[in-house]
């Protein structure tokens, strides 16, 4: 990094308005009360997309925070823009210490890249929903327009994917249409062959158990092909054997994917690129991959905890002292199966909580991160899943 212009703060760029871009900037302002400070984002806004799924029953806007307002709080300016990111353009922005915005250039002393993950992409069609309609128009808008649209006696919904997203949607779409007193009947398809992979099996004979105690329909080890009008087609993945069932409503939560491409990243969160570190351009977030044995996984847990630590090392970088390796472990993980419901795992895989404790753990961290937005260094404070 370039000496900062006397009297001046350093430049720091950051692309990505989600939870490793945002706990960048957050970061950076307060260890840099001089630095000038930049967010490139092609969105208004930032979404807290842990809690997506409570749009069915609230408002969209409960989860969401407008950049500008942010802006003004934490002293970085917003730029509705997205960089088109690869290997080539990141060398030459670090040679160059700039970026290209409308009607010029951007001029930075480091450059994060922070652009997260997207859902990825599956056949779409008329009747089906993903998670940027989700974000773009709020659980509300969905769901009524599916009620409009349909009587009780033809009420289908397919949610595809059996991840934590998937499982969150499922259980506060049935709560939502209990509250309703709408009738509709639920199933859930997964590619796997158990709930929630990667995690304890007593995640999955949990959420299998509530399933089959709601009357949810549970199709393991079979893909999603599409969806033809009311009619969503499927395969069994061992035998190949091809069918349909009515969906008047199928919504997508297949997994995310690195957007726009993966970003290997030494320990420190500099970008690699031919296996040499760029030392002013950083990853972090959904899209990095750090080395060392800090926690990578595609959470908002990492992504936070990325986004800060990178935030630490620009600072260092700026006073002219070593930086440090990311190693943030991972604390414990919980999904919420809705009001008073959740399973999770606390300290060691091995603690497994159901239940209402389990969600009870659950709220107490989006409120934790609520108190954060607002001002308040809970991640100092106490630790953070």
């Amino acid at each position: 990094m370039a000496s900062p212009t006397i009297g001046k703060g350093p430049v720091v760029v950051v692309a990505g308005g989600g939870y490793a871009g945002l706990a960048c900037l957050i970061t950076l302002h307060g260890l840099l009360r001089d630095a000038e400070l930049h967010l490139l984002d092609p969105g208004p806004d930032h979404c807290k997309l842990t809690c997506l799924h409570k749009t069915l029953q609230s408002p969209l806007s409960r989860y969401t925070a407008p950049f500008a307002r942010l802006g003004r709080k934490y002293g970085f300016r917003h730029h509705r823009k997205a960089l088109a990111i690869d290997g080539e353009s990141l060398k030459q922005w670090q040679e160059a210490g700039a970026i290209p915005v409308p009607g010029g250039e951007l001029r930075f002393d480091a450059l994060v890249i922070a652009t997260g993950a997207r859902p990825r992409k599956l056949p779409s069609g008329r009747n089906v929903c993903g998670q940027e309609d989700f974000r773009r128009r709020g659980g509300k808008a969905v769901l009524e327009e599916f009620l409009e649209r349909t009587s009780p006696g033809e009420r289908h919904v397919t949610v595809v994917g059996g991840g934590a997203t998937g499982i969150q949607f499922l259980f506060e779409l049935r709560e939502a249409l209990r509250r309703r007193r709408a009738e509709g009947q639920l199933r859930l398809v997964d590619m796997h062959g158990r709930l929630l992979a990667g995690m304890p099996e007593a995640f999955h004979r949990h959420v299998e158990k509530k399933m089959a105690g709601c009357g949810i329909e549970y199709l393991p080890e079979t893909g999603y092909r599409g969806q033809s009008g009311e009619t969503v087609r499927l395969e069994e993945v061992p035998s190949g054997r091809k069918y349909a069932l009515p969906s008047q409503l199928t919504l997508l939560f297949p997994g995310v994917a690195p957007h726009p491409l993966l970003m290997q990243a030494n320990a420190f969160g500099q970008a690699l690129c031919g296996g040499e570190a760029l030392p002013d351009v950083f990853a972090a977030g959904d899209c990095s991959v750090f080395q060392g044995r800090g926690l990578n996984a595609q959470t908002a847990q990492a992504a936070l905890r990325k986004g800060r630590q990178v935030a630490e090392n620009i600072a260092r970088m700026t006073d002219g002292r070593p930086l440090r390796e990311y190693a943030y472990r991972e604390l414990g993980y919980f999904v919420s199966l809705g009001s008073c419901d959740g399973v999770g795992w606390l300290g060691l895989k091995a603690n497994v909580l159901r239940g209402l404790p389990a969600y009870a753990v659950k709220e107490a961290l989006e409120l934790q991160y609520e108190a954060w937005l607002a001002g308040l260094d809970t991640y100092r404070l106490w630790p953070s899943l």
